[in-house]
């Protein structure tokens, strides 16, 4: 009767680790923004605020810059509306234009809550 039971356990122990899950964790979403930086944004956006004058203004400081817009908005909610209407307030000193104004199209909803999640850790 023993090996038998011992048998039992053995299964019921083997059956219990295959239903665990091992699912992988969510992916960080300023580690995710910071790879789209990377990728579209660099170019023409310098993290230096006071680096050398590219195509855009640096982004450095922008989350500080994005929370004392005088429009009453969040700093995600400014960001989010500068990044898809780049066109509606251009920086002084830069050209109308020169941004991309098809992100809506490029990024996916959670691609875009990445880029501003890593934008607002630029203090």
């Amino acid at each position: 009767m023993k090996p038998k039971l011992s048998i039992i356990w053995l299964v019921l122990i083997t059956l219990s680790a295959c239903g665990a899950s091992t699912a992988a964790p969510p992916p960080d979403p300023v580690a995710s923004g910071e790879r789209l930086y990377n990728i579209w944004c660099l170019g023409c956006h310098s993290l230096d605020p006071d680096g050398p004058t590219t195509l855009g203004p640096p982004l450095g400081g922008v989350a500080t810059r994005a929370a004392a817009n005088s429009e009453g908005l969040s700093a995600a909610a400014w960001l989010r509306r500068e990044t898809l209407d780049p066109n509606a307030n251009v920086t002084p000193g830069y050209t109308s234009g020169m941004m991309p104004s098809d992100y809506e199209r490029a990024f996916s909803p959670e691609q875009l809550e990445a880029l501003i999640a890593f934008m607002l850790t630029l203090e």
